[in-house]
């Protein structure tokens, strides 16, 4: 298992150094687990959108929108907004 080093506030840190072997052991594996959710479920929401605008961009082809009419929509839109 590889080490790394991770800043806490001085409360969060004191009270891992001052916990016993059972209480760290149980921190390290919540720690580990959240990490690596945290982490997996942020690029695989990341890859789900560019799939998603991948689509969009597909079917919007699909149908006949080439980059100048999406730019003149884009600039209608943003006209309407002043």
């Amino acid at each position: 298992m590889e080490q790394i080093s991770i800043p806490l506030n001085d409360e969060t840190a004191s009270l891992y150094l001052r916990a016993n072997r059972e209480k760290k052991r149980k921190a390290e594996f919540l720690v580990n687990f959240w990490l690596m959710d945290f982490f997996k479920s942020r690029k695989k929401a990341k890859n789900e959108l560019f799939e998603i605008m991948d689509e969009i961009g597909a079917i919007a082809k699909s149908n006949g929108l080439t980059p100048e009419i999406l730019e003149e929509i884009l600039t209608e839109i943003k006209n309407e907004k002043k």
